[in-house]
Formats: structure tokens, C-alpha cells, sequence
């Protein structure tokens, strides 16, 4: 009996052990888990969120998020997520194809859903095959940076509802991002200003808000980075110009070479403006931002004769 007592004291002592140790250290299933469409909405809940929250990012980094069709895995987390952001303006179409919790979800762009902007487009296939259009509403809304800070006000409001404990600390962590985007805006402002009405032209038609914005004249094609220059892009591209005589292409990626010298022979330089949907390779969200606002100012110093 003895023995049989000391086996069970022992049972006793481990079961309360475990419990108290859980109890001690809250298990990443205790934190609130985040989901974000895209990475500029990704970017936002890490700078506001605090180690009371999970904040999980799913989209494959060779994918344009906006286009994006989510295996079943990929849509069981967003639905067990505590908090789905979501950009609003039509983006990530998938989410009307799937039941997800609308209790959960977050249309960061509502406070200004009245200025959205909606446009015509027709099918073309990226490099990744996918073939879409981009017709209907303009999704890229994060570049006008003004509307960035609204997104990112509708995360920071979220969070607090989540975690109200926190509140003043996400108050003082949205205050330094929106310094971040306000230094961005007013930055694009002052180029935009400088710039004047000159024509300029665009790669792919994602500049929508931008253009508005920061009052730049842009009239795009829809054209990838890595494509070839074939005779009937170089056709398109002139018939652009006899209407719209821009200087500069506006690209979303680095343009082949090949692409480069061609628009070179037409007298169009190229800048790339990257929108930074999906994770870069290296750096952040911000930094892609401030690396797109010294590509353009060097436009100054690049003037074509």
C-alpha cells in the first residue's frame, strides 16, 4: 500500500506541476491570431500588435495576394483566425467563394470606401500564369499614403478592441507608423508638386490612387517586367505615346534589359515603383516605400534630352 501511495502522491504532484506551469505561460493557441490578405495590411498589424497576438501571414511569396486562390489548409487558418483583415475595394476575391466568420473580419479601407475608384480592364496573364483582369474597382489603395494611415488606424482600432488592456500602448505604436506614412506622404507630395503635369506612363494599371494622390498625369499599359518586346508591344506603346508623350515607364518590378533598350529607342526611361503587395525579398513594407520615393526624385537628375 505504501508503495501504491507514493506512486499516486507522486501522479498528484506531477498533474498540479503541469497545470501550474500552464497557467504560468500562455500557449500560442491563447494569443489572438491575425490574418492579412496582403503584406501591406501584414506589415501594419507587426508594428501595432503586441505579444498578446499571433499575427500569421499565408501568402506564397511567387503570387500577386490580390489574385491569390488559397488551398483548403490555407482557408481553415483564416477561418479559426480571431481577426481577418481584410483591404477592401474588392481585393482577394476568393474570400466570396469560402464562408468566413463575418464577426471577425476587418475592411481596413471603409473610411474612405466612398473614394474608391472604379475602372474598366481586360483579361492578361501574369508571369505566373494566372490570368485576370483588372477591371471594377482599383485595389492598390495603400499608395496614396494617406489612405495607408486610415488602413492602418482600422488595425490599431481592432487590436484595442481585442486586447483593451493594451490600448495605450497600440495608441503610442500607431502614432509612430502613422509618423512613418505621414513622412511618406508628405515626401510624395513635395515630388508630385515638383513634377508638375508632365506625362508619365505605367507598366501595369495599379496607380491609380497614387496618381490621384500626388497629382501625377499616368496612363497605363498592362505589361510585366519580364515579358519580351515584341513589335506589337512596341505598336501598343507608340500608340500610348501619340496621345500621351511620357518620358518615363512607371514599373511594379526591375524591367528586363531587353525592355529597358527598347523603351530607350523611343526616348522613355524606366523607374520602378514597387507596391510591395507580397513579402519582398529583402527589407520591409517601409522600406520598398522609401526606396520607390528615391527612385523618384533621381528622375530629376535623369532628364531625357
Amino acid at each position: 500500500m505504501r508503495k501504491h501511495d507514493t506512486v499516486l502522491r507522486f501522479c498528484l504532484a506531477a498533474a498540479v506541476a503541469l497545470i501550474a506551469g500552464a497557467g504560468s505561460s500562455p500557449a500560442a493557441d491563447d494569443k489572438i491570431g491575425v490574418q492579412s490578405v496582403n503584406y501591406p495590411l501584414h506589415y501594419f498589424a507587426g508594428r501595432l500588435a503586441s505579444e498578446a497576438f499571433d499575427v500569421q501571414y499565408l501568402v506564397p511569396g511567387n503570387v500577386d495576394p490580390a489574385f491569390w486562390k488559397p488551398d483548403d489548409d490555407a482557408v481553415v487558418a483564416f477561418q479559426e483566425a480571431d481577426v481577418i483583415l481584410r483591404n477592401g475595394a474588392d481585393y482577394a476575391k476568393w474570400m466570396k467563394s469560402v464562408t468566413l466568420p463575418a464577426t471577425i473580419m476587418v475592411d481596413t479601407s471603409k473610411a474612405f470606401s466612398e473614394e474608391l475608384i472604379d475602372e474598366e480592364g481586360h483579361q492578361h496573364k501574369h508571369g505566373d500564369g494566372d490570368v485576370h483582369s483588372h477591371g471594377g474597382t482599383a485595389f492598390t489603395t495603400w499608395l496614396d499614403f494617406s489612405q495607408a494611415v486610415e488602413q492602418a488606424r482600422a488595425v490599431a482600432e481592432k487590436f484595442k478592441q481585442l486586447s483593451p488592456g493594451e490600448a495605450e500602448a497600440i495608441d503610442g505604436k500607431f502614432a509612430s507608423l502613422k509618423k512613418d506614412l505621414e513622412f511618406l506622404d508628405v515626401e510624395m507630395e513635395k515630388f508630385g508638386d515638383k513634377w508638375g503635369d508632365k506625362p508619365l506612363t505605367a507598366s501595369h494599371p495599379i496607380y491609380q490612387y497614387f496618381a490621384r494622390a500626388y497629382g501625377l498625369k499616368i496612363e497605363a499599359l498592362e505589361w510585366e517586367p519580364g515579358m519580351e518586346f515584341t513589335a506589337e508591344a512596341k505598336r501598343d506603346l507608340q500608340k500610348l505615346l501619340g496621345e500621351h508623350p511620357a518620358k518615363w515607364m512607371i514599373w511594379e518590378d526591375e524591367p528586363t534589359d531587353e525592355l529597358i533598350e527598347g523603351l530607350a529607342e523611343l526616348g522613355v526611361k524606366s523607374v520602378v515603383v514597387d507596391p510591395c503587395a507580397n513579402r519582398p525579398d529583402a527589407g520591409d513594407w517601409l522600406l520598398v516605400m522609401k526606396q520607390n520615393l528615391k527612385n523618384l526624385q533621381a528622375m530629376f537628375e535623369a532628364v531625357p534630352e
